[in-house]
């Protein structure tokens, strides 16, 4: 599963963490209402893992993600 998205950085105590702020898959559902905006993320692995888990609930290795070119 190919997705998009778009991170909010400098959250967090001292700046270092991101938020999710869009997400997209290949298709153009933005999976709007269905991943929490306001959570921090550290890596990218551990979003990746969130979006698998919470969100599309698929196995980690089968998504692909790649930064939006906004």
């Amino acid at each position: 599963m190919n997705l998009e998205y778009y991170i909010i950085n400098g959250r967090g105590e001292n700046g270092s963490k991101f938020q999710l702020a869009k997400l997209q898959d290949e298709s153009g559902n933005t999976f709007k209402g269905e991943y929490d905006m306001s959570r921090h993320f550290s890596s990218i692995d551990e979003m990746t893992n969130y979006i698998a888990d919470e969100v599309v609930k698929k196995p980690a290795a089968e998504i692909s993600l790649q930064a939006m070119n906004i």
